[in-house]
């Protein structure tokens, strides 16, 4: 079946191919390639597409939709050659524009479909990057296309309303796509690229023969014929693709990708604005260019959101839900400045290792949640904590000697202390710390922090001079003599 669907495809493409751009044949044999063969190109491609649905799986039911949308165009296609081709008379809109038309909402509803497969979660950035890309797109084609086609459509209005859905529906189909290529980050890949060129190229053959009807500076003749056919062709070859890899979920670019979306709205702004300038835009594309811009606007406010998360993410230490060591120096850096008071507790665990080699890391790290959150409480409303990493944490306080006093800062630093210590059966926790403050006793905050470093490693070996010995510890002292 597949053999029989491929030699049609390439094969027909190629008589009618010959047929129109070579003039291979001549006259006499224009409605048996530009019929016959046309007609049977059209519908290798959707059964192609058939067979593809019909392996089942996740993308089943977008596969029958976009084949469905094939085989209705060539529905159209063989009206059109059965009773509207050489006939005068025929009528307009006919049963043609009804399987022409009806390709394009089938094929949507494909797209949609097969984006919903391979993607089940996106980050909103990259949803909105697809949106802005496909508003982008879509307001420079309604001024293009669009606004050209309407300023001459002539008719009844059903006349005007069929003549004005093609370039419409096209224009669609062309934004679509070009905001799934911006979901897969501009990487679409082999499979994506072969159907979403496939439909691009048949809605720019649609455009050229809207043109073309118009004498818009397109050239007469049957050449654009063969240019729907190699779309068929693109379409019908997905039935011999592997799945397409998922798209992934979140929104990170490289290179020359992260510029693509900007560029696509800048562009597209200054061909609207210059076109503003020279003639007066319809309804449809002032509509697409503001939602553009609401869609632009819209995509800033997701980036501060997301930003101001991952900020807050970074100056959160996770284990704990104290501050962060990149917080720690951020908010150091704002206190540069000499004259503004700060005093600085550094303060260090005294038998957290033993602790963890006794009872493993998953305790130790439930053990520094408990302590931190009881730093946390003890601080509030008196100072800032942080977890400078490991087992050892920061406490920045507003204030020199002179705002505090002797007597305050060392209450400060005992009760910082007394948050993290924890007794129980087989373990003693305590905390060794050291203070420092600005500018009395330092000049800066990398000063005091390397001075109250020096303090509290001065007071944890006075303690561990001052504690006895242990029996493990007079074994190892004894084994060294």
């Amino acid at each position: 079946m597949r053999r029989v669907i491929a030699a049609i495809l390439f094969g027909g493409t190629a008589a009618v191919i010959l047929h129109d751009w070579l003039g291979v044949g001549g006259p006499d044999l224009d409605l048996a390639i530009n019929g016959v063969i046309y007609n049977a190109v059209v519908v290798g491609a959707g059964l192609a597409c058939l067979t593809r649905a019909l392996r089942g799986g996740p993308e089943r039911a977008a596969w029958l939709a976009i084949s469905a949308s094939i085989l209705v165009w060539a529905g159209g296609d063989i009206w059109w050659t059965l009773y509207i081709e050489d006939n005068a008379t025929a009528p307009y809109p006919s049963p043609a524009d009804i399987g022409y038309l009806a390709f394009y909402p089938l094929a949507v509803t494909g797209l949609y479909l097969l984006v919903r497969a391979r993607a089940n979660e996106l980050d909103s950035r990259l949803w909105m990057d697809g949106v802005i890309a496909a508003l982008g797109a879509g307001a420079l084609g309604a001024a293009l296309v669009f606004e050209f086609v309407a300023d001459r459509a002539t008719g009844s209005a059903i006349e005007i309303a069929t003549t004005l859905a093609y370039p419409f529906a096209d224009i669609v189909l062309i934004a679509l796509i070009v905001g799934i290529i911006a979901l897969t980050r501009w990487r679409p890949g082999r499979t994506w690229s072969l159907l979403l060129v496939g439909l691009a190229t048949m809605a720019v053959a649609d455009v050229a023969f809207t043109l073309q009807t118009y004498e818009a500076g397109v050239p007469g003749g049957d050449w654009i014929e063969p240019i729907y056919l190699l779309s068929a062709v693109l379409l019908g070859l997905e039935a011999w693709q592997p799945e397409a890899a998922r798209i992934r979920p979140e929104a990170r670019f490289d290179g020359w990708r992260e510029l693509v979306v900007p560029a696509i709205v800048a562009v597209a702004m200054i061909a609207l604005v210059a076109m503003q300038y020279f003639s007066h835009a319809s309804a449809l594309t002032t509509v697409l260019w503001s939602a553009t811009m609401l869609a632009v606007i819209g995509r800033l406010a997701v980036s501060l959101r997301e930003n101001k998360t991952l900020l807050e993410q970074v100056r959160t230490d996770q284990l704990t839900d104290l501050g962060s060591q990149a917080r720690l120096q951020m908010d150091l850096a704002e206190r540069r400045r000499p004259t503004a008071p700060l005093t600085v507790v550094l303060l260090d665990l005294n038998g957290f290792k033993r602790y963890n080699d006794t009872f493993g890391h998953p305790a130790g790290d439930k053990m520094l949640r408990l302590l931190g959150g009881r730093l946390k409480a003890a601080m509030r409303g008196k100072a800032t904590a942080y977890r400078l990493g490991g087992d050892e944490f920061v406490v920045l306080a507003e204030g020199g000697l002179v705002d505090f006093g002797l007597p305050e800062r060392d209450a400060l630093a005992v009760s910082a202390a007394e948050a993290l210590t924890s007794h129980g059966r087989g373990f003693d926790l305590s905390a060794a710390w050291g203070f420092a403050s600005i500018p009395e006793e330092a000049d800066s905050p990398a000063e005091a922090m390397r001075l109250a470093d020096v303090r509290m490693y001065a007071q944890k070996e006075s303690r561990r001079l001052a504690e006895p010995l242990g029996a493990a510890d007079r074994e190892a002292l004894q084994q060294s003599h």
